[in-house]
C-alpha cells in the first residue's frame, strides 16, 4: 500500500519514511501543502501522514481541500502534531482526520497508528467494492424485472385482444338463444353461461384497459377539468343507488377545482372510487367527499363508514387482481378497479392511498393530482 508523508522538516520525514518502509509500504515524501495536493491527485495514496505546521499552506488547509474533493475525500489523513498541542489534534479530527501522531514520535506508535488507519482504509475499500457490486447486481435485476414486466404487459395485452374476439359473438348470440329456448332448465343453464360470459368480457376489457394504462406510450387527452363538477355529476348519476342502499352523501367539494387532465379517465377514476364506497358501505352509512389544496396539488378524500380494511388489505388493495376475502366470489369484481385508479392517478403525476382503522371502521381513499399537467 502507498503512504504519502507531508512535512517541511526533512529529518522527521526521513525517519518516518524508514519506519514505514519496514512495514512493507511504498512511501512518497513531499515538503509542502501544494505538492501534497498534487501528489494526492496523481498518486491516489492509501494514507496521508500530514504535518500541521507548514509554511504557505497549513495541514488544516490541505485536509480541508482533500475532504472537499470527491475523488480524494476517502483518503484517510493522520496528522503529525506537537505533543502538547491538544487544540490542533481536536481541530484535525473535526476536519475529518482519522488519527494523529505526536512529535517527536515513537517509531512503534507511528507504525501501529499507520497500520490501524490502513486497516480502516482496506475495510472502506472493500465496502466500496461490495457496494459497487451490489449496485451492479441491483441494476441487473432491475433490468430483468423491467423486461419481465414488459413481457407480462405484452402478454396480457395480446391475451385480452385474443379473448375479446370470440367473446363478442357469445355476448351477442347467447341472449338470442335464451329467448328462443322454452325449456326452464335450459334457460337456467343459459343464464349461468351468460353471467360467466359477461364476467369474462368485463375482465377482458378491464385487463386490456390496464395494459394500455401501463404502456409507456400511453397519451393523455389533456383539457381543463373541474374535479368538483365531476364529483357532483357522479353523485347525481348514482343517486338512486345511494338511496336504495340507504347511504347518505356529504359533499364538501362544492368549490371549483380546476385541473388539467384527461376528462374521460378522471370520470372513470371518480366513478370507480364512488362505486367502491357503495359496494362496501353498510346500510344507513355515510360517504363524505372533501377537497384540499396543497401547494400545486389538489387532494380529494372519499371517506365511507363501511366495512373497513385490515392492515394486510390496505397494503395490497391497489395490486392487480387483488380481491379482499369477502369479494373473491363476487362476479361483479375483477380485482382491477383500484389498480386502474392507481394507474390513472399516477399517469397524471399524482398519488393515491387508502386508509382504515380496521375492519368495521370505514375506509378513506385519498388521491392527489397536480393542478397543472406536466408535459409527457
Amino acid at each position: 500500500m502507498k503512504v504519502l508523508i507531508v512535512d517541511d522538516n526533512t529529518k522527521i520525514m526521513a525517519i518516518a519514511e524508514v519506519h514505514l518502509k519496514k512495514e512493507g509500504l511504498e512511501v512518497l515524501c513531499v515538503e509542502d501543502g501544494k505538492s501534497a495536493l498534487e501528489s494526492a491527485r496523481q498518486e491516489k495514496p492509501d494514507l496521508i501522514l500530514l504535518d500541521v505546521d507548514m509554511p504557505d499552506m497549513s495541514g488544516f488547509e490541505v485536509c480541508q481541500i482533500l475532504k472537499d474533493d470527491a475523488e480524494l475525500v476517502m483518503i484517510p489523513v493522520v496528522f503529525l502534531t506537537a505533543a502538547d498541542d491538544n487544540k490542533s489534534r481536536v481541530r484535525g479530527l473535526d476536519l475529518g482526520a482519522v488519527d494523529y501522531v505526536t512529535k517527536p514520535f515513537d517509531s512503534f506508535e507511528l507504525r501501529a497508528r499507520v497500520r490501524a488507519a490502513l486497516r480502516t482504509k482496506q475495510l472502506q475499500d472493500q465496502l466500496a467494492t461490495m457496494n459497487l457490486e451490489l449496485e451492479e447486481r441491483v441494476d441487473q435485476r432491475t433490468e430483468e424485472i423491467k423486461q419481465l414486466l414488459e413481457q407480462k404487459d405484452a402478454f396480457v395485452n395480446q391475451l385480452s385482444h385474443d379473448l375479446k374476439t370470440p367473446l363478442t359473438p357469445l355476448v351477442a348470440l347467447l341472449p338470442m338463444v335464451a329467448e328462443r329456448t322454452e325449456d326452464v332448465e335450459s334457460k337456467k343453464m343459459l343464464d349461468l353461461i351468460m353471467n360467466n360470459v359477461d364476467y369474462m368480457r368485463n375482465l377482458t376489457e378491464r385487463t386490456l384497459q390496464l395494459a394500455q394504462l401501463n404502456s409507456p406510450e400511453v397519451s393523455l387527452r389533456v383539457e381543463k377539468v373541474d374535479l368538483a363538477s365531476e364529483i357532483r355529476n357522479t353523485i347525481e348519476s348514482l343517486s338512486s343507488v345511494f338511496k336504495e342502499n340507504g347511504i347518505e352523501i356529504v359533499n364538501n367539494t362544492t368549490t371549483p377545482l380546476d385541473i388539467e387532465a384527461d376528462r374521460m379517465l378522471i370520470k372513470e377514476l371518480i366513478h370507480n372510487l364512488v362505486s367502491n364506497t357503495i359496494k362496501y358501505t353498510n346500510g344507513d352509512g355515510v360517504v363524505t367527499f372533501e377537497s384540499f389544496l396543497k401547494d400545486d396539488n389538489v387532494e380529494i378524500s372519499i371517506k365511507d363508514t363501511g366495512i373497513g380494511m385490515t392492515i394486510e388489505q390496505q397494503k395490497r388493495i391497489f395490486e392487480e387482481f387483488y380481491k379482499a376475502d369477502d369479494s373473491r366470489t363476487d362476479r361483479s369484481s375483477t380485482g382491477l378497479g383500484l389498480t386502474i385508479c392507481k394507474r390513472i392517478v399516477e399517469n397524471h403525476g399524482g398519488s393515491i392511498r387508502a386508509e382504515s382503522q380496521g375492519s368495521g371502521h370505514g375506509t378513506s381513499v385519498h388521491f392527489t393530482l397536480p393542478i397543472r399537467q406536466s408535459e409527457k
